[in-house]
């Protein structure tokens, strides 16, 4: 079928290799699974074993039928011996066979049941899963479809956990209620100014404080703490949402930008505010006036689950923006004592980071002050 189809043999021990997706697909649902069981290997066909039966009744409550209603695969499409829980190799062997299903179903939503099913699906959209739980119940919009990870139901069935259960007809729930397309995706990345002129700079900050409004503010440093000996700001970027600037931080832009803080016209978000401030206060000697929004604070007032309040978690299953940093995060995250890489990043790329943490500090906020039932 592929190249790499067979690589991992697979095929060689079970008695329906290469097994077909199944199912109709009316309401333009794609459920994706681990891999078949022993009742699926033997009769050639995803969920008819027990957990299989666990998701039909579970979907019959809804009124959803699986076969008629959704069209149904597994991340693995061979059995693995003894069910085995399949491994990153396997997953990356037999992930095309899921970028082909979805590009000849087109599906609106993608249903993922557990972590092997969610992995396969997110690549190349995230680079590190990590746990289940942190993803489980989110609408992520990416591409041409929604991706709605949730539990699988044999974890389900051994859990037998009342709460489980019913978060998981929650989460199956709204897969099937998603009748609207995903959003268009933006390409955030073309709407950000790159500035590197002293009075274009000034300039332009002057006119965003001007404006006034919400404005997100995001520092660049060489260092995670200001009181740090060789401590610097990089440099900065700022977006009303319509406007995003990212510039280095040199002469008249430092100037500008301490003027644009103490501003009472302008309401300033960040994500993790204490670290802006901090720096605003050992750099300026005064903090920014009008905090006005956190969305790693916000995150966590949602949805208290952890590892989720992350800037680019969030812009990822809110807005479907992809993993956007992994040019810089080797120099971000390496280097001598207190000190990170971030001067050995080439500026135009350190400004188009720094811009899009701006620009999705400002569409975060938004859209969890929707979701707060703030009038933006």
């Amino acid at each position: 079928m592929l190249p790499k189809c067979g690589s991992c043999g697979l095929f060689k021990t079970c008695q329906s290799p290469k097994m077909k997706p199944f199912g109709q697909g009316e309401r333009r649902v794609l459920v994706v699974g681990e891999a078949p069981g022993a009742t699926e290997d033997g009769e050639g066909r995803p969920f008819i074993g027990k957990a299989g039966q666990f998701l039909r009744s579970r979907l019959e409550s809804l009124g959803v039928d699986l076969d008629n209603d959704a069209w149904t695969t597994n991340a693995l499409i061979c059995r693995p011996p003894d069910n085995a829980t399949p491994d990153e190799r396997q997953i990356s062997y037999c992930r095309p066979n899921l970028v082909n299903a979805i590009a000849r179903y087109q599906p609106r939503v993608v249903l993922t049941l557990g972590r092997s099913a969610l992995a396969s699906a997110l690549t190349p959209y995230w680079n590190d899963t990590g746990p289940l739980e942190r993803w489980v119940g989110w609408a992520i919009p990416v591409a041409d479809h929604w991706i709605c990870p949730t539990y699988h139901p044999s974890y389900l069935g051994r859990m037998k956990n009342p709460l489980l259960d019913r978060m998981f007809v929650d989460h199956l729930d709204q897969a099937f209620a998603l009748e609207q397309d995903p959003p268009a995706v933006v390409d955030y990345k073309s709407k950000i100014e790159l500035l590197y002129g002293e009075r274009e700079i000034y300039d332009a900050i002057r006119s965003l404080n001007e404006e006034g409004g919400w404005v997100a503010v995001d520092y660049e440093t060489n260092c995670l703490k200001p009181e740090y000996p060789k401590a610097r700001i990089v440099s900065c970027a700022i977006s009303n949402g319509k406007r995003t600037i990212s510039f280095p931080w040199i002469g008249k832009a430092i100037t500008a930008t301490g003027m644009f803080l103490r501003s009472p016209t302008t309401r300033k978000i960040a994500s993790n505010l204490k670290f802006e401030e901090r720096w605003t206060r050992k750099t300026f000697g005064h903090g920014a006036s009008l905090w006005g929004w956190d969305t790693m604070l916000a995150a966590h007032c949602l949805d208290n689950r952890p590892g989720i309040c992350s800037l680019k978690f969030q812009s990822f299953v809110k807005l479907g923006v992809p993993i956007y940093n992994e040019n810089v995060e080797p120099y971000l995250s390496g280097g001598h004592g207190h000190y990170n890489r971030i001067e050995e990043i080439d500026i135009k790329t350190l400004l188009l980071y720094g811009g899009m943490d701006a620009l999705l500090e400002y569409r975060v906020a938004m859209v969890q002050r929707k979701e707060m039932g703030y009038d933006n």
